[in-house]
């Protein structure tokens, strides 16, 4: 990837529907080029925290910065265009189309703009993603459910994004998908795209993080190296299941 990194920062927001907060307050960081993963028990506030993050609730008090940009008041489309990509968990794929329909979806929404070229931007992502580069011609309804994620992953990625924002990535994936999964995502990682990730399964999201946050009842419990927060005994104890 050859996009200039950015960073992706929350400041003290208080978010929540109805008037109702979920979000206390909270603060994180993600560095340039470095991966952040967030995560914490059921009904923490993850979800929240992400739609936040990339423009789909706007925060009642609070700020989120994009690079050196205040993008509070800014929808998820115009983050979108300001280089923040996000994945959600679910329907994140055009099933009906197939993968390189998709990836060109994905190429048009921001990078006409940029006067990108597709044929670059194309070699380039499929470099990360060699899995589905054999799959192009395929119907993306048709593909398993790891390859449908890698299929959202890189449409994301057509458009040159700074900061990628994957929700769940494993969400209903088998044990050996996720990984595989993740390994993707380590992959993704290393090119130098900031990332936000928000993930249940605490060992494989903290273990291709260089910071983890744990979120619980609304609150940043612990913000620490990745390692740290998958070795710490009480955060496991306590609201990682052990893991």
């Amino acid at each position: 990837m050859t996009a200039p990194a950015a960073g992706l920062e929350l400041r003290e927001v208080v978010a929540g529907y109805g008037g109702q907060p979920i979000l206390h307050g909270v603060s994180l960081s993600v560095q340039p080029g470095e991966t952040l993963v967030v995560v914490g028990p059921n009904g923490s506030g993850k979800s929240t925290l992400m739609k936040t993050a990339v423009g789909l609730l706007r925060p009642m008090s609070g700020a989120v910065r994009l690079g050196d940009a205040d993008v509070t008041a800014l929808g998820a489309p115009a983050r979108a265009a300001r280089g923040l990509a996000y994945v959600p968990q679910e329907a994140n794929v055009f099933r009906n189309m197939t993968v390189l329909e998709n990836l060109h979806v994905g190429y048009e929404f921001v990078a006409p703009a940029k006067g990108a070229a597709f044929a670059e931007r194309l070699d380039a992502v499929l470099a990360l993603f060699p899995e589905i580069r054999v799959k192009l011609r395929s119907t993306a309804g048709h593909l398993s459910g790891g390859q449908r994620q890698m299929v959202a992953m890189a449409a994301a990625l057509m458009p040159e994004p700074t900061v990628l924002a994957l929700d769940e990535p494993s969400a209903g994936l088998s044990p050996r998908n996720a990984e595989l999964l993740f390994e993707v995502i380590g992959r993704v990682a290393a090119s130098g795209v900031t990332m936000l990730i928000v993930e249940q399964n605490t060992r494989l999201g903290l273990g291709a993080a260089d910071h983890g946050v744990v979120l619980v009842n609304g609150n940043v419990r612990l913000a620490a190296p990745a390692a740290t927060v998958l070795t710490d005994p009480d955060i496991r104890r306590l609201y990682l299941g052990g893991a």
